[in-house]
């Protein structure tokens, strides 16, 4: 049976593009230089609370302060910006680095659509404006509605959160890398209006405020995940425990945000072709990107129904299993290695790689665990470095090449589209922290 198509519709395969609810740009609007901008948007009211964490509030005034020392700094790490920040930086730290940092910002892309590679965010155009005002409204973070989130803000979604709530004027409640009494302490002591996270940040919450919270009850407009899956069971728990609206964001870091509740945002197509997500936004450049396997309803709802890369997601993070496995061959003193997708409680799945020693010299020192991790990081990234490494002895046979399962032969792991695991929709990890 064929469905009729409906407006909205169009091209090859199935398409979504949303109608424009808001006014086209004029081309004659210049592009805005984010750092700049955010410092006038500060400036302009020094005494406003921009930022609430473990540490107490912090104003505008003294927001500017930490940016004025930030680059005053006189070591390179202290003026390399948000790159150098290390994955459990606060957010008083991301919003300093930021708004201290040169004109372009430098994040590292998810591979989402190829290769991992940095990607460079300048001055944003009238387009991308429009779309990220169309996510903040869809999302509804407004001017002076306090917003807690729980994404590190070296993870994309932490940092779209952090900066959008700061352009708007909206007070920003940082959950992130505290212990669990202290972030629903923190939670209770604030009520935010709006909750941002990946959803296995979401979930820790929702655990431990079930634990910690007293039974007391703290009701949050709305809830925004991002970053994962978010299953339909975790949905219904946050909706029932805080009696909130709660929105599933959809993007990557190479396309921005995509899709709100399965609905395209201002100025975003998306097609589908052969179970292909292809999207063209304002952050494509005019080129059309695909993003992951997914289909089209007929009343133009987006469902993304799993990688399209053989890459592993995980608690938020794309994990590329044949450039790891690579990264641990190539190492010395190791003879074999695979990389394995094994369930895990908090973050669905997780990856785990199986390395055999290679029969060494008396006075050699075979590379431990903690070393082969930092090699996989240094090499491709914080996103690709697996969650555990087992050390085998030599002659060990587990590190065989084998299948997802840890049995059969296995792809080559040579090539993007090998079956490594089972794999979910995310957006725009950046260095990747949260891990």
């Amino acid at each position: 049976m064929r469905h009729r198509t409906p407006a909205g519709l169009r091209g090859s395969g199935r398409a979504a593009r949303v109608r424009a609810s808001l006014p086209r740009a004029p081309l004659v609007l210049p592009a805005l230089d984010v750092g700049a901008a955010l410092r006038a948007r500060v400036g302009a009211r020094p005494r406003a609370v921009v930022l609430v964490d473990r540490h107490g509030t912090l104003t505008g005034g003294e927001l500017l302060d930490l940016v004025r020392l930030h680059r005053s700094g006189t070591a390179t790490a202290d003026r390399a910006g948000l790159a150098a920040l290390p994955a459990e930086a606060s957010l008083r730290q991301v919003l300093a680095a930021v708004l201290a940092g040169p004109e372009m910002l430098e994040l590292r892309s998810s591979g989402s659509t190829g290769a991992p590679r940095p990607q460079r965010r300048g001055p944003l155009s009238p387009a991308q404006l429009l779309s990220l005002v169309d996510l903040a409204r869809r999302i509804g973070l407004r001017p002076g509605r306090v917003t807690a989130c729980a994404a590190p803000g070296v993870h994309g979604h932490g940092l779209v959160a952090t900066l959008g709530a700061l352009a708007l004027g909206a007070p920003l409640v940082d959950l992130t890398h505290l212990p669990a009494a202290e972030r629903v302490a923190l939670l209770h002591r604030t009520s935010p209006a709006l909750l941002t996270g990946v959803p296995v940040h979401l979930a820790d919450l929702l655990r431990a405020d079930r634990e910690l919270g007293g039974g007391r009850p703290l009701a949050i407009d709305r809830v925004v995940a991002g970053s994962d899956a978010l299953s339909p069971v975790l949905r219904a728990d946050l909706a029932r425990h805080f009696r909130a609206r709660v929105h599933d964001v959809y993007g990557t870091t190479e396309t921005g945000s995509l899709c709100v509740d399965g609905r395209p945002l201002h100025g975003v197509h998306l097609r589908e072709l052969d179970g292909l997500l292809c999207a063209r936004t304002p952050f494509t450049g005019g080129r059309e990107l695909v993003t992951d396997r997914g289909e089209i309803t007929a009343d133009g709802r987006v469902r993304v129904l799993g990688r399209a890369d053989g890459s592993v997601s995980s608690g938020g993070m794309l994990h590329g299993p044949a450039a790891a496995v690579r990264v641990l061959r190539s190492a010395p003193g190791v003879a074999s290695a695979r990389l394995r997708v094994v369930p895990d409680a908090r973050f669905g799945v997780r990856t785990l790689a199986e390395v055999v020693l290679a029969p060494a010299a008396a006075d050699a020192v075979p590379p431990s665990a903690e070393e082969l991790r930092t090699l996989v990081r240094d090499r491709l990234g914080a996103a690709a470095v697996p969650r555990e490494v087992r050390i085998l002895p030599p002659g060990a046979a587990s590190a065989a090449p084998s299948g997802p399962d840890g049995e059969g032969p296995a792809p080559s792991g040579e090539g993007p589209s090998a079956p490594w695991g089972p794999g979910g929709p995310m957006d725009v990890p950046l260095s990747s922290p949260g891990r």
